[in-house]
């Protein structure tokens, strides 16, 4: 998109309190009791303004025995741009609460006052820049490629492995609520022109049916099963971790009557190539449906059981394709990949917590495996080239680097700059999140 995010990185607050002292072996270093990591959220947009809240991570390591794994983990964030759009969100993860199970639980509200929405199908669509560019002749107005989304999501899973063995099963659902609708223009930082974004062009040509232009209510089920050898969940440097899940939301689950059945494929492998701090990782994900229809506000999300954002959402932007427009590509099915280089070059321990920066450099790529229904009848003939490009589906690929700050191997600041190879995904995009990407 435009140059005009800006996100300016905090330094990690040191806010380490330790419940109990160290085991009495000198040797290994071990966490015990409890450790708090915040971290300010700081970004800035010049749609929206200034982004202020703050980001925290409390993680409970008992008698440190698991050590570098922790017991519970609990997250939470209260974030809010200016202008009004805001984020509240608290993710718990267990391994001790059921005797058996893994348990993680996730609730976020995320009113997005301005969310992407750049079609459908990927480079079936045109992407013009010049429309929210104010300096273009043909400018139409900066917030041509954005919607209103105010949603309320709820997930739950359950993880049960086998003992002695890396398999797992997994079971779980989602819960979401979600309104759609135009920007709110009065809610911005500034004026803007009084013209149709695209998604008001859609809703009024039917492209975006009119049962599904103001969101809804959804439900589905979540089963699948995994393999896992990492040897540290949050910089693994060896292993495979791989799932395979099954989604399937039944019509009386949707107020929209919706049902449909979607497979998700993970697949993730790491190799360490020189002592634990220089490691290549790459990931590589499958979604499509199966059968039924699919709501186009769902399009963008990817059925997962773990977590890293508030969203697990593409392709396009933080999560899957970095530096291409959020939720640039989506379908009814897509497949991505990330190849990533990453380097710890420093080590320390600070007030007796370890502390570590690193890097890492990716490329990330994705593309369209199955295309969602469009009806284009209701687009003006006129309309039609100016905004679907009649173009085959393509690899769509970016570049980047990024910068990586841990405390105790679990809480990891983490900021990615990608770069789209192509201008009809966009131009670039920085992301400061936690954890890294896979």
């Amino acid at each position: 998109m435009k140059r005009s995010l800006l996100l300016v990185i905090c330094m990690m607050l040191g806010l380490a309190v330790k419940a109990e002292t160290a085991a009495s072996d000198t040797t290994k270093f071990k966490k015990t009791g409890f450790t708090f990591g915040a971290l300010p959220a700081i970004a800035y947009s010049s749609d929206i303004g200034f982004q202020y809240g703050v980001l925290g991570n409390l993680y409970w390591y008992g008698d440190g025995s698991n050590y570098p794994k922790y017991n519970h983990s609990l997250y939470m964030e209260a974030s809010r741009y200016i202008a009004g759009t805001m984020v509240l969100r608290t993710y718990f993860d267990s391994r001790t609460l059921i005797p058996g199970f893994r348990m993680t639980a996730d609730l976020t509200w995320f009113d997005d006052l301005l969310m992407d929405f750049t079609g459908f199908n990927g480079a079936e669509t045109r992407y013009e820049a010049k429309f929210i560019d104010e300096d273009d002749p043909e400018y139409k107005t900066r917030i041509f490629y954005y919607q209103h989304r105010n949603m309320t999501k709820f997930l739950i899973n359950l993880r049960h492995e086998f003992e002695g063995t890396p398999y797992y099963c997994t079971f779980g659902g989602n819960l979401y609520h979600m309104r759609i609708s135009s920007v709110d223009k009065s809610r911005l930082k500034s004026s803007v022109p009084d013209v149709p974004t695209l998604y008001d062009n859609y809703v009024k040509w039917g492209v975006v049916k009119p049962e599904e232009a103001d969101g809804g209510t959804d439900a589905f089920l979540r089963l699948g099963v995994g393999y896992d050898t990492r040897d540290d969940e949050a910089f693994p440097t060896k292993g495979i971790w791989t799932e395979a899940l099954l989604a399937y939301q039944p019509s009386i689950f949707s107020n929209n009557k919706k049902e449909y059945c979607r497979f998700t494929l993970w697949h993730r492998q790491y190799f360490n190539l020189y002592n634990k701090d220089l490691v290549f990782a790459y990931r590589v994900a499958l979604q499509n449906k199966l059968w039924g229809n699919i709501p186009n506000y769902l399009l963008a999300d990817w059925n997962t059981g773990v977590l890293i954002a508030a969203t697990s959402e593409g392709l396009g932007g933080s999560k899957t394709l970095r530096g291409v427009g959020r939720n640039r590509i989506i379908a009814d099915g897509a497949i991505f990949g990330n190849l990533e280089l990453r380097y710890n070059f420093f080590k320390t321990r600070v007030f007796k917590q370890e502390l570590s920066i690193g890097t890492n450099l990716f490329t990330d790529l994705g593309m369209v495996t199955q295309k969602y229904d469009v009806d284009t009848s209701g687009v003006p003939e006129e309309e039609y080239s100016t905004y679907f490009t009649g173009n085959k589906e393509k690899l769509h690929q970016s570049l980047g680097l990024g910068l990586k700050v841990a405390l105790n191997h679990n809480f990891i600041v983490s900021c990615d700059y990608g770069r789209a190879m192509d201008k009809n995904d966009g131009e670039q995009g920085v992301y400061i999140m936690l954890n890294y990407l896979f």
